[in-house]
């Protein structure tokens, strides 16, 4: 029976690896996530030009597959750990290469992580705690960013690795240490991965350390050193990469999400009371909820003191969202809201052909955040506004009453999509929110498929004892296989 569990592992690999490949329509016209115009942070620093007449990728209408290689990487690229992963993709690939290419890397990362995984859970039942970390790749609303030059397909990565090694914890009992380990590597590596490749997911980290750091490992007659010796690892590593990260948002954007967070957010949310504090003058009141792109700020009373100041007034943004709870409340709920479009409709799915008509520039729809009416009438037309609330809500209530495996991932995909939407809002305001919380809603379905699944379990518990036991297992209650 020594067959039994590699085989059960690669064949849970390939099915994972086939689910991201079917869903982008690999090999020809993929489907795939426009450039809003972000996409050259990453792909100049790979030394790539999009093959286009004009030479730009960003609002053409369509998805640009086609990329010349061999240019002068630029002097400032984005610091992401999606940037390492598009240089490999581009290895040998010749004068032109396609984003395929980089489709078919991650589809290839997420078979490799799932495979792992399942070996280390080991052939049975048990097996489906991995479920809800790919359920959600299953179609393109997620999927095609792998076929984009943003950084979310390496959050993506970093987010689905870390639910699948929290499945193998979940499940696995702390004598059994090569899965156990294994499962530490997921979890740590996964949070890491996602942590580097944009600042604002950062909490995918936090939340990867404290599983580590709570996870006991019997090694050497010790159960509390491998955890925390991995969680320790995990944050050492991350320091100098986000910390990059975060200067050379700063070095860039300072004063735009500065602009985004006063403009969006605390005067629409606050009112006409936060102008003082902010120091921003009485003309501004008119402009509340006028994002600084895709005008530029230009004429916007107060914006001035924006753009000389953005760190002071940053934080006097901080202090007004304190000092007022209810506004605070109101943001982090339409940002969770806005995890209802994670389509992000406005940015196109399609490859780029000559038939292809692009967008009137300067134009912005409601998913982007750019303009308050139009915020709010997309999320009037949202349905369930609610939902996405319910589901991280039951999601951490049911992780910390039922304690069972799925109900742990439920919690994980839960806390994890209510901290990403936190750090979005006070990130960059509404603008982009949609896309800011892509992630979150990511995280929101795992959740959601976990308490699924749980419901599942105690239903079919109940008529046959057993049958979805889900309660770490040793050596000893199972044959390895």
């Amino acid at each position: 029976m020594g067959w039994r569990r590699p085989v059960v592992a690669m064949a849970a690999g390939l099915v994972a690896g086939l689910v991201v490949v079917i869903s982008l329509g690999l090999p020809s016209a993929p489907a795939g996530a426009g450039d809003n115009g972000d996409g050259y942070r990453l792909y100049c620093g790979a030394g790539l030009a999009p093959a286009t007449p004009d030479g730009r990728s960003n609002w053409e209408g369509g998805v640009v597959l086609d990329f010349t290689s061999g240019s002068a990487p630029c002097s400032d690229p984005i610091a992401s750990s999606a940037l390492p992963i598009l240089r490999l993709a581009t290895t040998g690939a010749g004068p032109v290469w396609s984003l395929s290419r980089l489709g078919f890397l991650y589809a290839l990362a997420i078979a490799v992580a799932a495979a792992v995984a399942a070996w280390a859970v080991g052939p049975g039942v048990r097996m489906l705690v991995l479920v809800p970390a790919v359920v959600p790749l299953a179609g393109p609303t997620f999927s095609r960013f792998f076929v984009s030059t943003f950084g979310e397909p390496a959050g993506l990565l970093g987010a689905c690795v870390l639910c699948l090694g929290a499945g193998v914890l979940a499940v696995t009992d702390r004598r059994l240490v090569p899965e156990r380990i294994i499962g530490l590597v997921l979890v740590a590596g996964g949070g890491l991965l996602a942590a580097t490749a944009k600042t604002a997911y950062v909490p995918l980290l936090g939340m990867a350390v404290l599983i580590c750091a709570a996870t006991a490992v019997r090694t050497a007659g010790r159960e509390r050193v491998a955890g925390p010796v991995v969680a320790v690892v995990a944050l050492l590593l991350a320091v100098a990469p986000v910390l990059a990260g975060v200067g050379w948002q700063q070095r860039n954007y300072a004063v735009v999400n500065a602009h985004n967070l006063v403009f969006t957010v605390v005067l629409p949310e606050v009112g006409d009371d936060a102008l003082v504090p902010l120091g921003l003058p009485a003309a501004a009141a008119p402009f509340a909820g006028r994002a600084y792109f895709p005008e530029g700020a230009n004429g916007y009373p107060g914006s001035e003191v924006v753009a000389a100041r953005p760190g002071e007034v940053r934080s006097a943004a901080y202090r007004e969202l304190l000092t007022h709870p209810g506004a605070a409340l109101r943001a982090f709920g339409t940002g969770l809201e806005a995890t209802l479009g994670a389509r992000l409709d406005y940015l196109p799915s399609q490859p780029l052909t000559a038939t292809t008509v692009p967008p009137v520039l300067g134009s912005s729809v409601g998913e982007q955040g750019a303009d308050r009416g139009r915020l709010l009438a997309w999320l009037d037309s949202l349905p369930v506004p609610w939902l996405p609330a319910v589901v991280a809500l039951v999601g951490v209530v049911a992780g910390l009453l039922g304690r069972t495996a799925f109900t742990r991932i439920a919690a994980l995909g839960g806390a994890s999509a209510v901290g990403l939407v936190v750090v979005a809002v006070l990130g960059d305001g509404y603008f982009e929110i949609a896309k800011h919380v892509w992630l979150a809603a990511y995280l929101l379905e795992v959740a959601a498929a976990a308490l699924v699944l749980a419901a599942a379990a105690a239903l079919l518990s109940r008529r046959r004892s057993g049958t979805w036991d889900t309660a770490p297992h040793d050596r000893h209650a199972r044959r390895a296989g």
